[in-house]
């Protein structure tokens, strides 16, 4: 008799319904851990279908945001914990690597072909394919056209905040929010830095937290955050992540904020929001050119896997095109070629139009290091002690040791 991974090996394609439920007959469940949260949880349909057409139950044993995963994924990989399939991140799998499957000689060329070849570089480590991405990950400015004029353009990040403490004051609602803790915060600071001229990172992946340009972004924050109404008043205090940003503009809470894809469909949802919003990319740094901190979102397959052939069904029924469309459905930028972002409303048109020219133009993203995520631990909490005030902006940046 055939092994599983025998079958799986003469049936590589999980479009293959009949020979996938022979092959599945061997092994009747898979373990996962995956990221959580409303931009990302639209996931579980497209498990329940792979449930339906093979008959094996995917149980996630873990699920939660990106930081707390990355640290329960490393943890498991390291101590001997059991997973057939992880999320992760372009800028986590390099620290990953060591537990993971390369996957060069498992994913079919035809698959590959399918995919944005920049995003399957960004999940290359040392030039092996370690993880196969989910999406493209890369902020717009979401504003609320009831509080800001159409007319209103930042021409800076310097014009971003003085225009929007003007307007806060004067109106008496928050002019924009960001994340104040952990990788949102990192991300953010480190977009600035880029945007007031200088390198965070040099050739050899050295972290710099000493320059004049890091000083000036951790400054900008943490005046926008303690100056009276500019940003919603709990904001730091109370470590606002992703979804309070998101949340807190669709309230209408907030009139600007940076905001990402996978949060869109939450917005197309609310009746009326999409025709008071509108989109723009980020503002300008001092060398003429946009710097949009981004990544991938994946999916890879630990070493440890109990088979690796049903792990592969999963993962490619999971970058199928089927699953991509749900994801772009959601909001999120498809990495798959043949899927189209939403095109049903003009603001859909509009942020589809502005998210290519990002992706072609502004990324600005994470150098593949296996220690990247103590840079990104160690550093937002340094950023976090400036922000409510615990020490100094240059202390906090003095502070930070890799």
């Amino acid at each position: 008799m055939c092994s599983p991974w025998d079958m799986w090996q003469s049936c590589p394609f999980v479009d293959d319904r009949t020979a996938l439920r022979r092959y599945c007959l061997a092994v009747r469940s898979l373990r996962i851990a995956i990221i959580g949260g409303p931009q990302y949880d639209q996931i579980d349909a497209s498990l329940a279908a792979f449930t339906a057409a093979t008959g094996v139950a995917v149980e996630v044993a873990y699920r939660d945001a990106h930081m707390s995963l990355n640290r329960h994924v490393a943890e498991s990989l390291s101590g001997g914990g059991h997973y057939d399939l992880v999320s992760t991140h372009s800028k986590y799998a390099p620290s990953q690597a060591h537990g993971l499957m390369p996957l060069d000689e498992l994913v079919p060329n035809e698959r590959l072909s399918e995919m944005h070849p920049s995003a399957l570089g960004l999940c290359r480590v040392d030039g092996t394919l370690m993880c196969l991405p989910r999406n493209i990950d890369a902020r717009l400015l979401f504003i609320n056209r009831a509080l800001v004029d159409d007319a209103w353009e930042p021409g800076s990040w310097a014009d971003l905040r003085n225009t929007l403490t003007d307007l806060s004051q004067r109106i008496g609602v928050p002019g924009y929010a960001f994340p104040t803790r952990d990788s949102g915060l990192f991300g953010t600071f480190y977009e600035l830095v880029a945007a007031f001229g200088g390198h965070l990172f040099d050739d050899e992946g050295g972290a710099h937290f000493d320059s004049p340009e890091a000083a000036a972004a951790l400054e900008w924050l943490v005046d926008a955050s303690s100056i009276d109404g500019m940003t919603p008043r709990s904001m730091a205090a109370d470590g606002w992540y992703f979804d309070e940003v998101s949340a807190g503009f669709r309230a209408g809470q907030v009139a600007v904020v940076a905001d990402w894809p996978g949060y869109y469909g939450l917005l197309a949802a609310q009746p009326g929001l999409r025709e008071t919003t509108r989109v723009l990319r980020s503002p300008v740094g001092i060398d003429g050119r946009r710097h949009v901190y981004a990544g991938c979102h994946a999916w890879a397959i630990p070493s440890g896997a109990t088979d690796v052939g049903l792990s592969m069904s999963l993962l490619l029924h999971l970058s199928a095109q089927e699953t991509a469309r749900v994801d772009a459905t959601a909001g999120m930028v498809p990495v798959r070629l043949d899927v189209a972002m939403p095109a049903d409303h003009p603001l859909d048109v509009a942020r589809a139009e502005l998210l290519r020219f990002t992706v072609a133009d502004d990324l600005l993203t994470f150098p593949p290091l296996a220690h990247y995520p103590e840079i990104e631990d160690a550093a937002s909490v340094a950023l976090r002690a400036a922000l409510v005030g615990s020490c100094s902006a240059s202390d906090a940046l003095a502070s930070i040791s890799i």
